[in-house]
């Protein structure tokens, strides 16, 4: 999605929260979050991408949708369903302004009131539970009025900075017999659905990694120099790894008296390439040099 980066936009703003995520161990973080983003990606298939924006969270995923409340409340149901196989998240749906405006690293980021008050909104939730704003329920009565209407106070909540929000929630009683013809339809077309998912899943990927650095990581033994695209970059050990552009790169290793190494890599963004090389043949590391290298690093 473009938003002029010196003006604001209008835009719901979904927050999806793991609940308990910074408590639990690493292995089961990256689970989650890999499940997260494949109920993600179900849920965005029918979302056209020039009006969406999809953001990385410490604990979970934003989406900021332009000019379209009802789609953001059906990202939002859409991926509630996946705490039933596992995921324990709570969401929170805000509208306000929003401005496109590049992080601390340079990547893109955004800024606005929305922003804020729906990462607020999404811990008042509990596991299960979707919040949303009052601005977000007015909006959603201006464009979806028939939606709206399930759309039913949940109380006055105060959150750190001692602001009030006055929230709402889904009425689980009004919004029963949607659900019904949505789950008889989700079960003629659910195959199908997962069948895109399997073409579309790598795109939706590649979106939530835009803008993030690729890794490049070495394995070099004994030692060697390292240049690339022609600039030395370090001698590895003790260098184990460098941040650099995604795209193609060319990787020279050099060594005194020995035969450079020299190849292309193709790095992805948010991802980690290896680069492993013995300068002399038989000098492979054996699972206990690698661990001395390691714990001498």
């Amino acid at each position: 999605m473009n938003v002029p980066g010196s003006l604001p936009t209008l835009a719901s703003f979904v927050f999806i929260r793991i609940t308990e995520f910074v408590r639990r161990p690493v292995p089961e973080q990256a689970r989650l979050r890999a499940q997260l983003e494949s109920a993600l990606a179900v849920a965005l298939i029918r979302i056209p991408p020039q009006i969406r924006i999809i953001l990385d969270a410490p604990d979970g995923m934003a989406i900021a949708v332009l000019g379209n409340p009802a789609a953001a409340l059906d990202i939002a149901q859409r991926c509630m369903s996946a705490s039933a196989v596992g995921v324990s998240m709570a969401m929170a749906i805000n509208h306000g302004a929003i401005r496109l405006a590049p992080d601390g690293s340079g990547h893109q980021g955004l800024i606005g009131d929305a922003v804020g008050t729906a990462s607020a909104i999404a811990h008042f939730a509990g596991p299960a539970r979707l919040f949303v704003s009052r601005s977000f329920r007015e909006a959603l009565a201006e464009s979806s009025p028939a939606r709206a209407i399930s759309i039913r106070p949940a109380g006055i909540f105060t959150d750190a900075n001692v602001r009030t929000h006055e929230l709402f929630a889904p009425n689980p009683a009004s919004a029963l017999s949607r659900r019904r013809i949505l789950a008889a339809v989700g079960a003629v077309v659910l195959i199908g659905i997962l069948a895109t998912v399997m073409f579309f899943h790598e795109d939706i990927r590649r979106e939530l990694r835009a803008g993030q650095p690729a890794t490049l990581a070495f394995g070099i033994y004994p030692d060697g120099d390292i240049f690339v695209d022609g600039v030395a970059r370090g001698k590895s050990p003790p260098l184990a790894t460098l941040q650099l552009e995604p795209g193609l790169h060319t990787i020279e290793l050099k060594r005194r008296g020995e035969i450079p190494f020299r190849t292309s890599v193709e790095l992805r963004a948010g991802s980690t390439t290896s680069v492993e090389y013995a300068f002399t043949q038989g000098d492979e590391r054996s699972w206990l040099r690698r661990v001395r290298d390691w714990v001498l690093r």
